[in-house]
């Protein structure tokens, strides 16, 4: 883009800010300067310059305000933070981030004051948290993720889908970073909420995919029996000691294939020999959703120095390690 363009943009934006300046006896026509902000705002969008046209949606925004239109200053600041959340997303594709990361602090605040403007109890600043986490994934800034889930999880608690979907998010945002602890936590919850719902196919999936992530969780993270809850240790206790049909795996409509498999995982895992998992993993493939999969590969590696163990060390010696 040329150079010339951009002067040619900045300063039409400056003409338009003068004609805001208080003069004596004159009042300036604002209805009018917001519509030249708006119409200069979508011809930086279609110059691809995003960061001017974030600029001129605050101004209009600014305007909207003064004139008392609640929407569209709402409007005008969302369509401000996604042109900057553009600026920065472009900078990051280039490999030039920059380090104090000014569009993304401009967007994120514009986000922010047009999240205060909605009514309490609007979803909409819901789906505005949620538009802020998807893109802080694809600019690798996942340190800022956690709070504005928090938040969505926070502002949904009025709708039971709306919240389920927000702890999803929640947990596997904590397998993501490896809490896997946090993650059976909200795990849990999410479990409790379907238990006292009216199920449908949906929330009967939503029940399978937490009972099979906190099976692998447990797996992994192997905590002793004094450290676990008694919901917990109520989800191992089903593939120790139970069968297919158990009322909250029926609730789940776990198949008795599924059921099978997830026994054996437990059974292997809490035996000495765990040379069994790689072919169990096999055969664990086709039931299992892309994280689910994930957690259970890191199951197998976490359990993979066992197998390598058990053709160097006699069993007693093994008995006293990981008994």
């Amino acid at each position: 883009m040329g150079e010339s363009t951009e002067n040619n943009i900045l300063e039409q934006y400056r003409n338009t800010s003068g004609k805001l300046r208080k003069r004596f006896l004159r009042k300036p026509n604002v209805t009018e300067a917001c519509e030249s902000f708006t119409t200069l705002a979508k011809q930086c969008e279609s110059l691809e310059l995003p960061a001017y046209a974030g600029l001129c949606w605050i101004a209009a925004a600014r305007c909207e305000g003064s004139l008392l239109n609640n929407t569209g200053e709402t409007s005008s600041l969302v369509q401000s933070a996604r042109q900057f959340f553009k600026a920065e997303e472009n900078d990051f594709n280039l490999g030039c981030s920059s380090v104090s990361g000014e569009y993304l602090q401009a967007g994120l605040s514009c986000y922010a004051h047009a999240a205060t403007r909605y009514p309490e109890g609007c979803i909409i600043p819901i789906g505005l948290d949620l538009e802020i986490v998807d893109f802080l994934k694809c600019i690798d800034r996942s340190e800022f993720v956690h709070s504005y889930l928090n938040d969505a999880v926070e502002l949904s608690k009025g709708g039971c889908d709306t919240y389920k979907h927000c702890l999803e998010l929640l947990a596997s945002h904590f397998i993501d970073i490896g809490d896997y602890l946090a993650a059976l936590q909200t795990l849990l919850e999410i479990a409790k909420l379907l238990q006292i719902l009216p199920l449908n196919g949906a929330r009967c999936e939503a029940l399978l995919n937490c009972e099979i992530i906190c099976v692998f969780l447990l797996l992994i993270l192997r905590p002793s029996a004094q450290k676990l809850s008694s919901d917990l240790t109520k989800i191992l206790e089903k593939y120790t000691w139970g069968d297919e049909n158990d009322p909250s795996l029926k609730v789940s409509k776990m198949s008795a294939e599924l059921f099978l498999l997830l026994q054996s995982l437990v059974t292997i895992c809490q035996s000495v020999d765990t040379s069994g998992l790689v072919d169990l993993e096999a055969d664990f493939w086709p039931w299992l959703s892309k994280q689910q999969k994930e957690l259970l590969r890191t199951l197998v590696k976490n359990y993979y120095h066992c197998i390598c163990l058990l053709v160097h060390y006699p069993p007693n010696f093994l008995y006293r390690v990981f008994i």
